[in-house]
């Protein structure tokens, strides 16, 4: 662990700062929480807190993947999200019965990865020394932030699981993709166990949506690479500059309009 780092930000350090910024935090109590915090690694696999672990510590990821899950009682986990540099992670947290704030997911490094972190008092300290307009803009903006993650959620139940599966592959193209001859592709490697934690389906279902994918000129296969093929809808999905919500309602308009195409709800 690193103690009190006061180098230079990684690049994981500039994209939180600029998540900080953009909730209107005042840059030096941004450049506070850069300045003073622990660093800790990660090995690929390894559990970096679990569901119903206390939530004394305010984490983000400086470099590497991580993926947050929910655990659910028959034993399946559904992913919230995949977090990169300058993501918060452990957001999402309760009270217990003991009146204790708890981790309500669990996140768990996808291959090796730095995790910085800072304790919640000392955030709490920064945040109520900003005067009372400072604060309530800073609430607003992060009210803001967390109601789009409610809105994604919201219409991602309401999508079949060909629709969300789409949109997870486009979303994968935009944050992952690198530039290929047939189209993007996605340097992430994900299993169907991946996918099917993704949009909350079995293993089985992915096999088959991806293969009907396949058939119908929206993917490839190279090796473990997925393929987002140029011409297709979740190729012009992955190359716009949008938000999951209007990404959703781009592959929706799409689809409807390209002739010939069938759409298999799940």
């Amino acid at each position: 662990m690193e103690k009190m780092n006061k180098s230079k930000p990684a690049e994981g350090g500039n994209q939180f700062e600029a998540q900080l910024l953009s909730w209107k935090v005042p840059p030096e109590v941004a450049r506070e929480i850069l300045d003073y915090h622990s660093k800790l690694s990660y090995e690929p696999g390894a559990m970096i807190f679990w569901q119903g672990a206390p939530a004394d510590i305010f984490l983000w990821v400086v470099k590497g993947l991580v993926k947050e899950t929910c655990p659910s009682p028959n034993g399946n986990r559904i992913l919230v999200r995949l977090a990169t540099a300058g993501d918060v992670i452990g957001g999402a947290d309760r009270i217990n019965e003991k009146g204790q704030w708890v981790r309500r997911f669990e996140a768990q490094a996808v291959g090796k990865c730095v995790i910085a972190m800072v304790t919640r008092q000392r955030v709490r300290e920064l945040l109520t020394a900003l005067d009372s307009t400072t604060l309530l803009e800073v609430s607003e903006r992060m009210n803001a932030a967390w109601s789009g993650w409610v809105q994604y959620y919201a219409s991602f139940l309401g999508m079949s699981y060909r629709e969300r599966l789409e949109l997870m592959l486009a979303d994968l193209g935009r944050r992952f993709g690198a530039p290929d001859d047939d189209g993007i592709a996605i340097t992430f490697e994900p299993a169907h166990g991946d996918l099917a934690e993704m949009i909350g389906s079995s293993r089985p279902m992915v096999s088959r949506l991806v293969a009907d994918l396949m058939k119908q000129g929206e993917v490839a296969r190279r090796g473990r690479l997925y393929i987002l093929l140029r011409g297709g809808t979740i190729f012009g999905a992955a190359t716009r500059n949008a938000g999951a919500s209007a990404a959703a309602a781009d592959l929706r308009e799409q689809d409807g309009a390209r002739p010939g195409r069938r759409r298999r709800a799940a």
